[in-house]
């Protein structure tokens, strides 16, 4: 049995090296070409704003899982500490978790109006008193339906998904390696090169190369604009695929632990932050090397913290152990050795 689950893990690593490699190698060769293609129609000549519907859309809901992944794991930690024993933890924790749950919301419902202020031109429109009083209100009513509806969930079950909160904390805690290296590498968007007439699209650099922190398109159709030189890698796609965390559901709820429903959750999952990447080459937001390794780094991070809280790195044992699993024999032990019968004993036997 160890022999096979080490045999799958191998190919597993395997499959999933081979095809990060395929999809880098073009991304490395074409990722400009790629661009070009996807932005036709989309990205008229000359602008920094898409006019793609599609693109738009996942603009604006395609980071969402990271915001509803982080209140959905803060939720579950808000009713595991509350059903505690233990009064302090059943205080303070639960009161920092339905912040945490309000933050999350917040900024989600923050993200998709600071979208729609930025494909109106207005560029105060995030500040006006009437729009920040609605953001705050819609989270909080979010908020506290959440936490009000996740109370009809089985203790039992809630108590199980609270390794899933842990799984859903590293991924997020991986997203400050997008935020650490996108200054420092300081890649020009696609769409930044296509708004400039000052730079063109002379400024394109591999994704590999290190241009230092700059931002070379200040405004951009009246709307200020600071991370013109942070295409690499896609943060937009990072949270995105934090969705993966859905995957690890068959492990914690035995309901959830049959084929079909595990085939759903890949395919799901890794359909949704394909179509978001897509979106971000669609927009001219980044390239294709900036959504692989976005989507492939959050990833990394879902499986690190599954593996961590949830298998408590019993693949990694079953990997790099040197023992080998062999059919176990029963040694011979004094009472179940037998003395040998010979003829004499044969014959006094038969005698008595």
């Amino acid at each position: 049995m160890a022999k096979k689950q080490r045999l799958f893990i191998i190919l597993a690593i395997v499959l999933f090296v081979v095809v990060f490699a395929v999809l880098l190698t073009v991304a490395t060769l074409y990722d400009l070409q790629i661009s070009q293609i996807l932005t036709k129609n989309a990205l008229p000549a000359g602008a920094y704003f898409s006019t793609s519907n599609f693109g738009l859309f996942f603009e604006t809901v395609g980071s969402a899982p990271i915001y509803l992944m982080a209140a959905f794991g803060a939720t579950i930690a808000f009713w595991w500490a509350i059903r505690k024993q233990n009064k302090a933890l059943s205080i303070a924790l639960p009161v920092a978790m339905a912040f945490v749950v309000f933050v999350a919301v917040f900024f989600f419902v923050k993200d998709i109006f600071s979208y729609v202020g930025e494909h109106m031109h207005d560029h105060e429109y995030m500040s006006k008193p009437y729009v920040v009083a609605l953001i705050a209100l819609l989270s909080l009513i979010i908020s506290a339906l959440s936490i009000l509806c996740w109370k009809q969930v089985k203790p039992e079950t809630n108590d199980k998904l609270i390794k899933l909160s842990l799984v859903i904390l590293v991924s997020m805690a991986g997203y400050l390696i997008i935020h650490f290296i996108k200054g420092p590498i300081g890649r020009m968007r696609y769409r930044a090169m296509n708004y400039s007439d000052e730079y063109g699209f002379d400024m394109f650099t591999r994704w590999y190369v290190i241009n230092g922190k700059r931002n070379l398109v200040p405004v951009a159709n009246g709307v200020e604009i600071s991370d013109s030189c942070k295409s690499f890698p896609s943060g937009h796609t990072y949270s995105a695929a934090i969705i993966y965390g859905l995957i690890c559901l068959p492990d914690l709820i035995e309901s959830f632990n049959k084929k079909w429903i595990k085939a759903l959750l890949y395919v799901g999952t890794i359909g949704f932050t394909a179509t978001v990447a897509i979106s971000r080459i669609v927009v001219g937001a980044h390239y294709m090397s900036d959504v692989l390794f976005g989507g492939t780094l959050s990833f990394l991070c879902m499986m690190i913290g599954r593996e961590i809280f949830i298998f408590k790195g019993s693949h990694l044992q079953t990997l790099f152990s040197k023992k080998q699993t062999l059919p176990l024999v029963e040694e011979p032990t004094a009472e179940t050795v037998e003395e040998p019968v010979t003829t004499e004993t044969s014959e006094v036997a038969e005698n008595a």
